[in-house]
C-alpha cells in the first residue's frame, strides 16, 4: 500500500510540473467575467470619469481581480474619500463610493476652492456650492476642520454665516448674514463658551441694535 502511494504522489507530481495550466484560457474563465459594475453614492464626483476608469475591469475574470486593484484606479478622483467594493457571484461588482463632506469656501490668491470637513481642497469648484460659508486667511485650511467641530457641538446654525475670518494669533472672527460680527478668542474652550454666550443674549431684544460682539478678552465682552 505505501508503494502504491508514493507511486501516486511521485505520478501527480510529474503531471503538475510538465503540463502548463492558464485558466484565463479555460472555458470555465469565459464563464466568470465581470459583465456589470454598479456604483453607488455619488453627488458630486465626476461619474462619468469614474465610468471610464472602471471600464478595464469589465469583462475580466471575476476571481482573478482584485478589489484593492480596483479601489486604487479610482480613489484619487475629485470628493471621493473611500470605496468600498463587493464581488457579487457570478459576474457583478457593487462599487460604494463615500464622499468627503463639503463645509465651505477656501480662497486662496484670489481664486475659489471647496474645504472637506477633513480640510482637503478640491479645486474642482461648482455654483451649487455658493451658499456655503467664505472661509478667509493665510492657512486657514489647516485649522478650520477642527474649529467647524467645535462650532459644531455648540449647535450653531451654519446656515447664519456669511463668512469665516481665521488670524495667525488661531483665532475666528464670524460674519453672520444678519450683519452681526462675533470676535471670538483663541483658547478652543473659551471659543466654545464665547459662541454659547452670544447664543444666549443674541434671543434677548435689548442686544438687536449692537452688531459687533466681542470676546476676545477672557470673561469679557465688549459689544458696539
Amino acid at each position: 500500500m505505501k508503494k502504491k502511494n508514493i507511486f501516486f504522489w511521485f505520478f501527480l507530481f510529474i503531471l503538475l510540473t510538465t503540463f502548463y495550466f492558464d485558466f484565463n484560457k479555460t472555458k470555465l474563465a469565459e464563464t466568470f467575467k465581470i459583465k456589470k459594475i454598479e456604483i453607488h453614492g455619488v453627488e458630486n464626483a465626476d461619474i462619468n470619469l469614474l465610468n471610464l476608469r472602471l471600464e478595464r475591469f469589465k469583462y475580466n475574470n471575476f476571481f482573478l481581480i482584485n478589489r484593492s486593484q480596483i479601489a486604487s484606479s479610482i480613489i484619487d478622483i475629485d470628493f471621493i474619500n473611500k470605496v468600498l467594493i463587493k464581488k457579487i457571484y457570478p459576474d457583478k461588482v457593487e462599487i460604494k463610493i463615500k464622499e468627503h463632506k463639503i463645509i465651505g469656501i477656501i480662497i486662496k490668491n484670489k481664486n475659489k476652492y471647496i474645504l472637506s470637513k477633513d480640510g482637503i481642497i478640491i479645486k474642482k469648484f461648482d455654483k451649487k456650492f455658493e451658499t456655503l460659508p467664505i472661509i478667509y486667511g493665510k492657512e486657514a485650511q489647516n485649522f478650520f476642520p477642527q474649529f467647524y467641530k467645535s462650532l459644531k457641538e455648540t449647535n450653531f446654525d451654519i446656515n447664519k454665516i456669511e463668512f469665516f475670518k481665521y488670524f495667525d494669533t488661531r483665532r475666528w472672527d464670524i460674519f453672520l448674514k444678519s450683519g452681526r460680527l462675533i470676535k471670538l478668542p483663541s483658547n478652543e474652550n473659551d471659543t466654545k463658551q464665547s459662541i454659547f454666550k452670544f447664543m444666549s443674549i443674541s434671543k434677548d431684544k435689548k442686544f438687536d441694535k449692537f452688531k459687533i460682539f466681542d470676546f476676545r478678552v477672557k470673561n469679557q465682552l465688549i459689544i458696539k
